[in-house]
């Protein structure tokens, strides 16, 4: 494992224990588990496992749902994160120790761990509150959507998270004090409800003539809606699964070229002491 690598491991490390050892992540993580419960307790859920069309379809139209609550949830804290390195003073010496690339490499590696660790926290959850209300009905219901379906859902919420973070960086990192942290993180959550208005306002809209298919092609390449956007269409049929997975990889490539300016913008926003307009800063081309 050659030095840079440890480096990363080492910022990752220390952003994951010091989110998981908060108690703003935990209620962040059981407030859904509430609602969870909630359901298998109070909701009578009867679903057609025939039908496997409706089954998809609502799996398609739930992921924005969710991948507009994970987004909303780490965007914070990777604004609180940067802001801590900033106002703390630790921002030139880190400068000094870690290159800017293994500094955001390892923060959001921190917080794919977090993402990952609650998934399959609620994984486990939901199987063992399954076995004690001897209700299996959310397990039946995942094994009706298709593979493929699945496959890509979590793939566009990683898409999707990753490029809100790459955002949130450029923006955050020209905090001088911690009173600026909710102005740092207004906008990728305006551009986060901006995304998510537009994936439920086209999934309203039903069935597509030819004309409208390739509008919808064009906006899917483009994240995150497109991430958002695309599973409903899928499950619907009114995008192939090859077109589906190919914008996937336009869309990375998209935002590679975000994260290649996201490291430039955060090395200038470090080192930068003096109070500037968050707004502006974060929105200028470098």
């Amino acid at each position: 494992m050659n030095f840079k690598m440890k480096q990363l491991l080492a910022v990752a490390r220390h952003e994951f224990f010091n989110q998981i050892n908060s108690f703003s992540y935990w209620m962040l993580v059981f407030i859904p588990l509430i609602i969870i419960t909630a359901l298998f307790r109070y909701v009578n859920l009867t679903v057609d496992f025939h039908n496997s069309d409706f089954i998809n379809m609502v799996w398609g139209l739930s992921i924005p749902v969710l991948n507009f609550l994970f987004c909303l949830i780490y965007v914070g804290m990777m604004a609180n994160s940067v802001a801590r390195d900033k106002t703390s003073k630790l921002s030139e010496m880190l400068m000094s120790i870690v290159d800017a690339k293994e500094q955001i490499n390892g923060k959001m590696l921190g917080i794919y761990m977090l993402l990952s660790c609650q998934i399959i926290f609620y994984i486990i959850f939901i199987f063992c509150l399954s076995k004690i209300m001897h209700n299996n009905f959310l397990f039946i219901f995942i094994g009706h959507v298709k593979i493929g379906l699945i496959v890509y859902s979590i793939l566009a919420l990683f898409v999707s998270l990753y490029m809100f973070l790459a955002i949130t960086v450029q923006f955050a990192c020209f905090i001088t004090d911690t009173s600026q942290i909710s102005s740092a993180t207004i906008p990728p959550m305006f551009f986060l409800l901006e995304f998510f208005c537009l994936s439920l306002f086209y999934n309203s809209l039903g069935s597509f003539d030819y004309s409208m298919v390739w509008i919808l092609y064009i906006i899917c390449m483009w994240p995150p809606v497109g991430s958002m956007l695309t599973p409903p269409l899928m499950a619907s049929g009114n995008i192939s699964y090859l077109f589906a997975y190919s914008t996937l990889i336009i869309q990375l490539i998209i935002i590679y070229i975000l994260y290649i300016k996201s490291i430039h913008v955060f090395k200038y926003g470090l080192l930068s002491n003096k109070k500037k307009n968050i707004f502006i800063e974060g929105f200028k081309f470098r």
